[in-house]
C-alpha cells in the first residue's frame, strides 16, 4: 500500500479489501486551504459542476501539495462558485529520502512539460533544470511548467507538490549548497567511463534511504568538461543501461529507478 497516503484514506482502502465499496473522491489542489469551509475558484468550479458534473453533497480531498491532506463535502455549486464543508484534516509526512531530478530542459518544449508530467505522476522530490554546454535551448517557462506540475499532482494524487527549482547553470548547481550538501550524487552519460571510474547502473549505485540527486543532460549529453567536473565535486558516474536514451526518456527512467532503488 502506498507510504504517502492519510490515514483516512489508508483504512478506506482496508475496507475496501475486505470487500466493502471505497469511495470515489474527486481531488483538487489549492496553495491555501480555508476551514471550515474553503471556495475553490471561478475556473475550478466550471469545471467541477460542468465537466465533472458533480452535486451537492459529494465528498472531495483538496491538498495544499505540502502535505495537507483536507475531505469535505460538497455544500454549494453552481457554474461560478464551489464552496466545501471541510470534515477532517490529516498531514501526510514528506517522502523520504528526497529525490531530486537536475535536467537540461529539451529542445522541444512539449518533450520537457512531458517529462515534467510524468517524473511528478511517478514521484521525485524536486526538480532542478540546468543550463549546459550543449543545451540548444535556454528559455524558460516557469509559470507553465509549474501549473503541469500542479496538474500533474491531481491526476496522481499526490500530497507533496515537487519544488521547481529555478534554472540555474550545470556548474552553478555543483557548486551550490545543497546540491553539493545531498549525500548521493549522479550524473548519467553515455560517454566512456573516466579512467579509473567505476561507472556502474544507477540502481546498483544508489543507497537506499538517502537524499541523491542524478544529473541528466541535454541531446548531445554532457561535455568531457562538465563529466569531469560532476566527478570532482563527489558524484558517481552512471548508467541507465545499453540503449541511448533521448533526454526526457533518460530523465523519466532515471526518477523510476530512483524510486526502485528504496524497495527492501
Amino acid at each position: 500500500m502506498p507510504d504517502f497516503l492519510p490515514d483516512f484514506l489508508r483504512e478506506e482502502l482496508n475496507a475496501w479489501a475486505g470487500g466493502m465499496y471505497l469511495r470515489p473522491m474527486r481531488f483538487f489542489y489549492a496553495p491555501s486551504v480555508q476551514v471550515p469551509v474553503h471556495a475553490l475558484d471561478e475556473a475550478e468550479a466550471k469545471h467541477l459542476s460542468r465537466v465533472l458534473r458533480a452535486r451537492a453533497g459529494e465528498r472531495v480531498l483538496i491538498t495544499d501539495g505540502q502535505g495537507g491532506c483536507h475531505e469535505g463535502e460538497i455544500s454549494l455549486l453552481d457554474r461560478k462558485h464551489c464552496s466545501i464543508a471541510i470534515l477532517r484534516s490529516e498531514q501526510v509526512p514528506r517522502p523520504e529520502p528526497e529525490l531530486t531530478l537536475v535536467v537540461a530542459p529539451t529542445k522541444s518544449t512539449d518533450r520537457f512539460e512531458w517529462l515534467l508530467e510524468k517524473a511528478t505522476e511517478i514521484g521525485v522530490s524536486r526538480i532542478q533544470p540546468v543550463w549546459t554546454d550543449r543545451s540548444e535551448r535556454k528559455q524558460e517557462k516557469m509559470d507553465r511548467w509549474q501549473r503541469i506540475l500542479v496538474s500533474a499532482l491531481k491526476q496522481s494524487q499526490r500530497f507533496w507538490l515537487p519544488a521547481l527549482l529555478d534554472p540555474v547553470g550545470f556548474s552553478e548547481f555543483l557548486t551550490s549548497e545543497w546540491g553539493a550538501a545531498t549525500p548521493g550524487k549522479f550524473i548519467a552519460h553515455c560517454e566512456p567511463a573516466r579512467p579509473d571510474a567505476d561507472k556502474r547502473h544507477l540502481l546498483q549505485a544508489m543507497n537506499r534511504g538517502e537524499d541523491s540527486w542524478v544529473a541528466i543532460g541535454p541531446e548531445g549529453d554532457f561535455s568531457p568538461a562538465e563529466i569531469e567536473a560532476a566527478a570532482s565535486a563527489g558524484a558517481q558516474e552512471v548508467s541507465l543501461g545499453e540503449a541511448r536514451l533521448r533526454t526526457e526518456t533518460a530523465g523519466l527512467a532515471a526518477v523510476h529507478l530512483m524510486q526502485l532503488a528504496q524497495i527492501p
